[in-house]
């Protein structure tokens, strides 16, 4: 059964997880920073909170559970949050919405009074960044500056959601610098708010950019139902899939409107939904139905090995191979998180 964390403000999110986890805290010399180890019988690594500001803080995971965790998240403050994970496979749902984050992918998160259920894959590394503001005292921060336009705008883009930002070397380099911020020396905190900043920067900037540069496509009722019936066409012919061109014969739409149209109202282009899916379809038929990987890259429809492997290393952080040594040990050693 999952558990369950009930959250009222910003910083309860961090205890909640540590005491869930049984873990050992330990403060971070030179700041108000703390590190919490988990305990063995849930798995090795921590994960790190450092508060840089009121309002603003930086979770940093870098574990790897025996098990896969499985948590409802009761959240009655708003909060805004960009996230990133360098490794892993996390799933949430709420609201009849699903969304998975895998290897380098990003997230910005802005939400109040939900709730929220969460999976954390375990028997893989699971490396991730989250950047957790409250949206009050963020406008407070750039209050009378010229970019207080600019976050009202990203506020007020991201209210309500959980939505994937675009990747880019200078977001990857950016994270990096804060995952290890834990090495910097004296400072570390300015250093990491310049960090934060930069990264808002990136992320605003990029958005802005598409926005200007790709104005949003008008869809009719008709043509959101066209679209609706594309992604379950993508969805049962996983092992087969249709080319955009038949895809777009299939549902009455002509190949720019799909594919434009497709991005708009499902938030992911085709090959982003298929490749999840089949992923999604991967670990199904190796967990539920004991198949092998090349048995599983069959079924999938891939007739070259090293495709199969690399777009689930893509999606998950470890090749398929790994995935089913982990959940073979899992299975050997059965464990339950507490109710």
């Amino acid at each position: 059964m999952p558990a369950t964390i009930e959250l009222s403000n910003l910083n309860e999110y961090f205890d909640r997880f540590s005491a869930l986890l049984d873990g050992q805290k330990q403060h971070l010399t030179g700041d108000d920073g703390v590190r919490t180890v988990l305990a063995p019988q849930f798995g090795e690594g921590s994960i790190t909170r450092i508060p840089i500001r009121r309002g603003m803080e930086v979770v940093i995971t870098d574990m790897m559970l025996d098990e896969d965790m499985k948590l409802h998240v009761q959240n009655s403050y708003g909060l805004f949050e960009l996230n990133y994970c360098l490794d892993g496979q996390i799933y949430c749902a709420w609201e009849g919405n699903e969304h998975y984050t895998g290897q380098h992918n990003g997230n910005v998160f802005f939400m109040e009074n939900i709730e929220l259920y969460m999976e954390k894959k375990g028997g893989v590394r699971t490396q991730t960044v989250e950047i957790r503001f409250s949206p009050d005292e963020l406008l407070r921060y750039v209050a009378g500056t010229s970019d207080q336009v600019e976050m009202e705008k990203l506020l007020a883009r991201h209210k309500g959601k959980l939505s994937r930002y675009e990747d880019s070397p200078a977001i990857q380099r950016c994270v990096h610098d804060l995952f290890h911020i834990h090495r910097q020396g004296p400072m570390k905190r300015l250093f990491a708010e310049c960090k934060i900043m930069e990264l808002i920067a990136l992320i605003a900037g990029e958005q802005a950019a598409d926005e200007h540069k790709v104005l949003s496509i008008a869809l009719t009722a008709d043509d959101v139902r066209k679209l609706k019936e594309a992604r379950e066409l993508i969805v049962r012919r996983l092992e087969n899939p249709l080319s955009v061109k038949e895809l777009a014969l299939h549902v009455g739409l002509n190949e720019y409107k799909l594919k434009r149209g497709f991005r708009e109202y499902h938030g992911m282009t085709i090959f982003e939904l298929v490749r999840q899916e089949r992923m999604k379809r991967a670990i199904g038929l190796m967990e539920d139905e004991g198949l092998n990987v090349s048995e599983t890259a069959a079924w999938l429809g891939y007739s070259n090995m090293s495709n199969f492997t690399a777009a689930f290393r893509k999606q998950y952080g470890v090749n398929p191979g790994q995935y089913i040594k982990a959940l073979n040990r899992r299975i050997e050693r059965p464990l339950h998180l507490p109710h």
